[in-house]
């Protein structure tokens, strides 16, 4: 399948730049300029490296959470994280979830419908977490007066604009640990389901949908998904570092106090992450920088250092671990549209 006559290619694209129309429509473009001229990029660097920290944390993680299915070490799974978020950035609907799963098996035969089941655990728990981060960035700065003037545009109040962000990750959450619970069950209500799908189909969903369930034996104890939740804290906190340190390059503690720039940048790590949930053209371009600007515009940061801020910072998230997972997949002899092709057909 070639990806540019898939509608959701364009649905993507489409996506993408209605948000980025929405960002730059914010932005005087000599005032942007500027700010990003007379930046201090000193804290570039360290901010890199904690992203990179971030991502060995989420390694970790996942070692975790495929060790029902079979034990690998965290230096083999990191290549693997790499190449994944390499593949997120440059295709778009976040077709790199799948590539890092493919990877995986090309490198580790590890079955990929139960290794995707250990990916949508990574990204619901994401979720979570970052809600969590957001409620604690109230400690900090008015939360309450921000999601008001947030949900005030689409006739929410912070109540229900809070409950509309957090039910359906706390559904699917739900749902995966009952499947850990009661996995037979599950597979029979969806062998169920699947008799209404052609007959040539159906089997091929079950047996699929059957490993994806096994990829949730992980969650099956208390014990287990709070681990699971406290192994994400640590990649969500040094994504925040990240945030903080680029902050400083253009000055935007100087517009807060030092404790409300840390409660700036932990609020922002969780919208702006939480938007990129969005399926875009790649890389969450669009919904990173509409939902990053809007916050920190409400929050009282001059539009325009708000702008210049959220540039540098998105291209030191995406530039980096791009680079380097082409590196990685140019030693392993393959292509970034190679990987994509044997996603797409499979």
């Amino acid at each position: 399948m070639h990806l540019t006559k898939d509608y959701k290619f364009w649905l993507a694209l489409l996506i993408t730049a209605a948000f980025l129309v929405f960002f730059f429509a914010q932005l005087d473009f000599s005032d942007t300029l500027g700010n990003l001229m007379s930046a201090n990029y000193i804290h570039i660097i360290p901010a890199i490296m904690l992203y990179f920290g971030a991502l060995y944390f989420r390694s970790y993680r996942w070692r975790f959470l495929l060790s029902p299915i079979k034990n690998v070490r965290v230096i083999h799974l990191y290549p693997v994280v790499i190449v994944g978020y390499m593949a997120n950035n440059i295709l778009p609907m976040r077709l790199g979830e799948l590539v890092r799963v493919f990877y995986l098996d090309r490198k580790q035969s590890i079955n990929k419908a139960a290794s995707l089941g250990t990916v949508a655990i990574e990204r619901v728990f994401d979720g979570l977490t970052l809600l969590f981060l957001a409620g604690i960035s109230s400690l900090f700065i008015p939360l309450v007066d921000l999601l008001e003037g947030l949900g005030g545009g689409i006739g929410l109040n912070w109540f229900a604009l809070t409950s509309l962000m957090s039910t359906p990750f706390l559904l699917v959450a739900i749902f995966m640990i009952l499947g850990s619970y009661y996995p037979r069950q599950l597979k029979d209500l969806i062998v169920v389901i699947t008799k209404f799908l052609p007959r040539i189909v159906s089997p091929k969903v079950n047996n699929l949908a059957g490993m994806f369930i096994d990829g949730l034996r992980v969650l099956r104890g208390p014990r287990k998904v709070l681990i699971v939740f406290i192994f994400s804290i640590p990649v969500w906190l040094m994504e925040c570092g990240m945030y903080y340190l680029v902050a400083f390059s253009f000055g935007l503690n100087n517009f807060v106090s030092p404790t409300e720039l840390i409660g700036i940048s932990i609020l922002l790590t969780s919208v702006s992450n939480l938007a990129t949930s969005i399926p875009t053209a790649g890389g969450g371009i669009g919904t990173f920088e509409a939902s990053a600007v809007a916050t920190l515009i409400l929050l009282g940061i001059d539009s325009n250092v708000a702008g210049a801020y959220i540039i540098v910072l998105h291209a030191a998230l995406l530039v980096p671990v791009t680079f380097l997972g082409l590196i990685y997949i140019w030693f392993d002899k393959v292509s970034i549209f190679g990987l994509a092709k044997e996603t797409s057909n499979n």
